[in-house]
């Protein structure tokens, strides 16, 4: 006993605040009967800048300035009432080539949505340059979907009486807007703990805004010449973002093309036979669904059965909603 009592610093007995290792300056102190300190046990400091979580580095929840959001929603609100206000005669081109007589006719209203999309799609590039690991990537992905958003809601716009149903498509719109930019910013960090979230929710504004394209462009109506290579170029930048966002941000352009050109061709079949813009839109939507996430489906590899059925749920959804919609 008394060997073990000076193996834990003297003959007094086991010392309770801490056990010093053989031959260090406390052990010393201890056998010539001097009063030792106990030792202390600290943490490792952790940088506000990022915690860890079950071992794994997380960085922290980064957010939009406040400052520039504010800037860039008024910036938006101005030019959307603009649109409302301003009433200029369309432009007008006509012209006979080879005896063919060629009539082209531009709206202002239309001019001024591509203006306001561009405008979106600068202001975003504009708030998505602050995040700190953006570290001089491009932003080119993240203008889509908020530029296709402020043109649908312009677009909406445009064809709605003043009043409390144009009021209120204003503000939900803008909302809706507000939400694809905050999950924009989000999704630029793959290590951020909203990431799923985000990507899940741009990917339902996503078809949404298209869904509510389809069913503007059909209401208006656009000539069928000019609405099927529109509703298919947004549809294949649509199915690109998905696929960007699915695959961690691998650029899938085939794919997108091949969407493409299902969304042609079943609006340039449906433009007519289907009366209604609402069903115009629910078919479209719904075919443009279906292919991106059959095609994900694909790419992941997945067997036969498995790759179809979210799918077949898509289609049948769209024709349990056809009559309603019709």
């Amino acid at each position: 006993m008394p060997a073990l009592g000076r193996a834990f610093g003297g003959e007094g007995g086991i010392r309770t605040h801490g056990a010093p290792c053989e031959g260090s300056p406390a052990l010393q102190a201890g056998a010539l009967g001097q009063t030792t300190l106990p030792l202390r046990l600290t943490a490792p400091i952790i940088p506000q800048s990022e915690f860890a979580l079950n071992g794994t580095q997380v960085r922290p929840a980064y957010l939009p300035s406040r400052e520039k959001m504010s800037v860039f929603s008024a910036a938006l609100v101005m030019a959307l009432l603009e649109g409302r206000m301003v009433r200029l005669p369309p432009l007008e081109w006509r012209s006979v080539v080879l005896g063919l007589d060629l009539h082209f006719r531009w709206s202002i209203a239309g001019v001024l949505a591509l203006l306001i999309a561009a405008l979106t799609a600068a202001g975003t590039d504009w708030v998505m340059r602050d995040h700190p690991s953006l570290k001089g990537r491009s932003t080119f992905t993240h203008w889509i979907l908020p530029a296709l958003t402020a043109w649908v809601l312009e677009i909406l716009l445009q064809h709605l009486p003043l009043g409390f149903l144009w009021w209120a498509v204003l503000f939900a719109g803008l909302a809706l807007w507000f939400l694809v930019i905050l999950a924009e910013y989000v999704v630029i960090d793959s290590a951020d703990l909203r990431y799923p979230i985000a990507a899940a929710g741009l990917n339902g504004l996503g078809f949404l805004m298209f869904f509510l394209m389809a069913v503007g462009v059909r209401s208006v109506p656009w000539r069928l010449f000019f609405a099927a290579p529109a509703l298919g170029l947004v549809a294949g930048f649509v199915a690109l973002r998905a696929f960007h966002l699915r695959f961690s941000g691998a650029w899938l352009p085939v794919e997108s093309a091949f969407v493409t050109a299902i969304a042609l061709q079943i609006a340039a079949a449906f433009y007519f036979i289907v009366p209604s813009p609402v069903a115009f839109g629910v078919v479209l939507a719904g075919a443009s669904y279906a292919s991106t996430v059959y095609l994900g489906n694909v790419l992941e590899e997945q067997v036969f059965p498995q790759s179809v059925v979210e799918p077949l749920i898509v289609v049948v959804s769209v024709l349990l909603l056809l009559p309603w919609a019709w």
